[in-house]
């Protein structure tokens, strides 16, 4: 549905990017590339999967090109540079500037990343083509992070582009028909009406594309950050990320055969948020609290609780952790949501374990336990070392639940791949 959008602004971006990495600098570039093959359970072929990371960045720029293809009728891709930032410093202190580009406003002052298992990231626009590694989108236009004392910020963003969350395509047809890429969710094929049961037809309606990219989204923030709290309170007003569907449905007689023939009018309505969250450092774990408030549906709100932590050390060798451990958990209260989310009461655990010098195990655990929603997804991954920058990669994946639950539409999709990393 928004290939269109995401091709365009893309190709601005990485235009943009372009321009910028040509000025000479001071900088540093690296490059993650991940090829690996995958075997899904619901089909026979095997499937083909590239993943590239290649940030760039210096003292007045931060850059990152994300790219994601999966091949096959299923298959999907992304190109999408996030984050895409200039500074402009308003002192030598450095903690005063603005800034021009693609970031989420919040990721220049927490400790971590905004991620989708947080309060802030369910409710933020992301990329999901991806489904099982989504990420939090960044806005594209401009902000200023400005000092209001040794460790307050005031933090404030401002973009003229509503880029709204992509999703695996449904893939209609021309005749309405459903084609859908891995990970879609999918409406019903069929409805009963009078005792008998109809196909469904889908037609898709959307407004100019420049009436939907073309909205303006503001965001405010006052920031802390000490040696024991890392603190922020906002709010922000932006377009609904996930379209709300206005349906008007016909039965239409063709061919001695009746379908029921639906219109889709996706609908982006503005909404305004406030919430706050509070990280504690001096803990082990240094747990991290947020609260989110729809400030025009008072009922609905999302708490989420997020520790991080040091993984087992099991090799005794190990000099350098690359990634830590982290757990938590993430809901929704108040208002009951109609489709399925992640923040169906979402419990998580992500443990890195290096083995050996070379051997590195990674499991992740999620789990949504809401009544009528239980799911979950659980991810095993073995990585050897074979040299400095070079690693082969084993994975298993699961996927179960029942019906309309977030991980139980995808049950058929569990798989297990085989691949190569390179990191230099």
């Amino acid at each position: 549905m928004f290939l269109g959008i995401r091709g365009g602004v893309t190709v601005l971006l990485t235009y943009t990017l372009a321009l910028i990495l040509a000025r000479p600098s001071n900088a540093a570039i690296e490059d993650d590339l991940q090829l690996e093959v995958f075997k899904y359970a619901s089909e026979r072929a095997p499937t083909f999967y590239l993943s590239n990371s290649t940030p760039y960045y210096s003292n007045e720029f931060l850059g990152q090109m994300n790219l994601y293809f999966e091949s096959g009728a299923k298959g999907a891709w992304s190109v999408d540079p996030d984050p895409v930032r200039v500074h402009l410093f308003l002192d030598d202190t450095k903690r005063n500037f603005f800034w021009i580009g693609r970031e989420h406003p919040l990721n220049l002052t927490r400790t971590q990343p905004v991620e989708p298992t947080s309060a802030l990231g369910n409710i933020w626009a992301q990329n999901q083509l991806d489904a099982l590694n989504p990420r939090v989108s960044g806005w594209i236009g401009l902000g200023l992070l400005k000092s209001l004392g040794h460790t307050d910020h005031l933090n404030i963003a401002y973009s003229p582009f509503f880029i709204p969350t992509f999703g695996p395509s449904l893939g209609f047809t021309n005749s309405g028909e459903i084609n859908p890429s891995r990970y879609a969710r999918l409406p019903p094929a069929s409805v009963e009406t009078g005792g008998v049961t109809v196909p469904i037809r889908y037609e898709l309606h959307t407004d100019q594309i420049s009436k939907i990219v073309l909205q303006n989204q503001f965001f405010a923030a006052i920031t802390h950050d000490d040696d024991t709290i890392n603190s922020d309170i906002y709010a922000y007003t932006s377009p609904r990320p996930n379209p709300v569907p206005l349906t008007n449905a016909k039965l239409v007689p063709a061919n001695g055969q009746v379908t029921a023939n639906v219109q889709i009018d996706a609908q982006f309505p503005r909404e305004d948020w406030a919430g706050a969250r509070l990280q504690y450092k001096p803990l082990v774990f240094q747990p991290a609290l947020e609260f989110t408030q729809n400030l025009k549906q008072y009922d609905n709100h999302y708490v989420s609780f997020t520790g991080y932590f040091d993984s087992p050390q099991l090799n005794p060798f190990v000099v350098k952790r690359t990634t830590r451990a982290s757990f938590g958990m993430l809901t929704h209260f108040g208002a009951n949501l109609t489709d399925s989310d992640l923040s169906d009461f979402l419990v998580f655990v992500k443990l890195p374990i290096e083995l050996t010098n070379e051997l590195t195990w990674r499991t992740l655990l999620e789990l949504t336990l809401l009544t009528q929603r239980q799911s979950g997804y659980w991810l095993n991954e073995l990585e050897y070392a074979i040299s400095k920058g070079f690693s082969v990669l084993f994975a298993v994946r699961v996927l179960s639940g029942v019906d309309n639950s977030y991980f139980g539409d995808w049950r058929a999709e569990g798989s297990y791949s085989l691949g190569m990393k390179w990191v230099w």
